[in-house]
């Protein structure tokens, strides 16, 4: 085929990819295709307006609390409370509970093997990532998207609000897991040093720096950097999610197989995981114990 009709093929294919993508468009990357960026992980708010009526989409909000859900959520929405995804197992804080507990809590809200799931949160996105971690680790991940910019974007574009609760049909959640995306204290200590794995810290820079220090070698990449702001937390364009945000950590290198993400106690890691498993990193782990159970069993940290 000629090369002017090959580009003009993948032009037509592009455009009719982002017609299809929950995502808002954005450009693709040119770099060395080391990842394949996987956009139907981000729904964006008029993709969802169109499809709040339909049966095979179910649409989450998670909370600390159901105050802001009381006060008006997404039309349709159930509501999650963040306890079901990150709860205190063996002393620690934010931990996944057994993977039977989470399919049926997502069974009850109406999600089943069929259904597409759009998560998000009352809080820049730490909530809505933390959940579709574990939907990942059910093997649903591919079938689920964050709502970018959450509720904050949602209200802002002017977009209706409820709040009634729905009626809800339980539904059953296959588990088709992946545990092993969860990784523990004696894992990460197996592989230190091991070329092939990079240790991410999604905390604060002062945090990753300060006086408790972090995971050896481990590289550093707040959470928040991925957000256009707090205020506005709808995430910064792909290519400047790849390129000027994970590449720089050495995600990129031919060496490097897997990223394993951390951070206090695997909240902010959680929004680490959902960016690189939506720019397309293959194998992205997620040691949820973090520094608070590493530091609490006497491990060595770097500072």
């Amino acid at each position: 085929m000629p090369l002017a009709r090959q580009g003009s093929l993948a032009a037509v294919l592009w455009a009719l990819a982002l017609a299809a993508s929950p995502v808002r468009a954005q450009r693709p990357d040119t770099g060395e295709g080391k990842v394949r960026h996987r956009p139907q992980l981000l729904a964006g708010a008029a993709w969802l307006a169109a499809r709040l009526d339909s049966a095979g989409v179910v649409v989450i909000q998670v909370g600390a609390s159901d105050a802001s859900y009381r006060a008006g959520h997404i039309p349709g929405a159930r509501f999650l409370p963040v306890e079901a995804v990150a709860a205190e197992v063996g002393g620690l804080s934010h931990e996944f509970p057994p993977a039977a507990d989470l399919a049926a809590t997502f069974g009850a809200l109406g999600v089943g093997d069929r259904t597409r799931v759009v998560l998000y949160g009352d809080d820049p996105g730490l909530l809505a990532a933390r959940a579709w971690v574990a939907l990942d680790l059910l093997g649903h991940g591919d079938r689920a998207a964050v709502l970018d910019g959450g509720l904050a974007r949602w209200r802002a574009e002017g977009r209706p609000l409820q709040t009634a609760a729905p009626r809800v049909v339980a539904r059953r959640l296959t588990i088709r897991g992946h545990p092993d995306r969860v990784v523990t204290a004696a894992w990460v200590r197996a592989h230190r040093g091991d070329p092939a794995v990079l240790l991410v810290d999604a905390r604060a820079g002062q945090a990753f720096a300060g006086p408790g220090g972090h995971l050896p070698g481990a590289k550093n990449l707040y959470w928040v950097a991925a957000l256009v702001s707090p205020a506005d937390p709808v995430l910064r364009p792909m290519h400047v999610l790849h390129e000027t945000l994970w590449k720089p950590t050495g995600a990129d290198q031919p060496a490097v197989r897997t990223i394993v993400v951390y951070c206090n106690s695997g909240m902010q890691a959680s929004a680490d995981y959902f960016v690189a498993r939506y720019v397309g990193y293959p194998d992205v782990r997620l040691y949820d114990g973090s520094m608070e159970e590493w530091t609490r069993l006497g491990y060595p940290v770097e500072r």
